[in-house]
């Protein structure tokens, strides 16, 4: 029988962003990030801004709710019970102790997307654009989105092949992925001693 992960799909990223004033950020970056971004997000994408998701007519088809509201499928027979199914996205901030980003300093961060969130990254690439007009951190420091690499850090080595960049701030152009990788495949390639490529599908 075949496992319900066989067609889990997943791709990672890496944002880099350049500081245009000083950015202060929290001991903890990955809260201001992710406070930022659900903060701008709902800005770009929500259309009725002033309901909650709850009671809005529009939360099966938004993709607001479906990032941070969740919903588990109509037809699930997993977690029923629960109101919101687990976020389609990990945000993994810099692990470096440098709280203070000097004007032209850049600072990376590592960026998840799973299944149908996938394919919603160009709302997360422009969020980030606006969260830079807006500002990040104390005082709000402005940022420019410098580029975004597609990535997948554990294979990169054996695959011989650098980062893929797929966004670059100055074109404003979003070049195709090389695709999303599957668990199932993974495992496969794995196993049989393939070339961990052959885990995109």
């Amino acid at each position: 029988m075949e496992s319900p992960l066989q067609n889990f799909r997943f791709a990672q990223f890496k944002f880099t962003i350049k500081a245009l004033d000083c950015l202060n950020l929290p001991e903890y970056k990955g809260s201001a990030l992710r406070g930022g971004f659900g903060y701008a997000f709902k800005k770009v994408v929500c259309a009725l801004k002033t309901k909650e998701c709850s009671e809005c007519l529009l939360k099966e088809k938004c993709i607001y709710s479906y990032v941070f509201e969740t919903p588990p499928p109509a037809d699930t027979r997993m977690m029923r019970k629960y109101p919101s199914a687990p976020h389609p996205f990990v945000l993994l901030p810099p692990l470096e102790d440098d709280r203070i980003y000097g004007p032209g300093e850049n600072l990376e961060f590592q960026l998840t997307l799973i299944g149908k969130a996938i394919d919603y990254l160009p709302y997360f690439i422009y969020t980030f654009e606006e969260l830079g007009k807006m500002g990040l951190g104390k005082g709000r420091g402005k940022f420019n989105l410098d580029e975004v690499r597609e990535t997948v850090e554990r294979f990169k080595k054996e695959r011989g092949k650098e980062d893929q960049r797929i966004y670059s701030g100055k074109e404003k152009i979003l070049r195709p992925l090389r695709g999303p990788m599957t668990f199932g495949f993974c495992l496969s390639s794995l196993h049989s001693g393939l070339p961990p490529s052959s885990c995109y599908s």
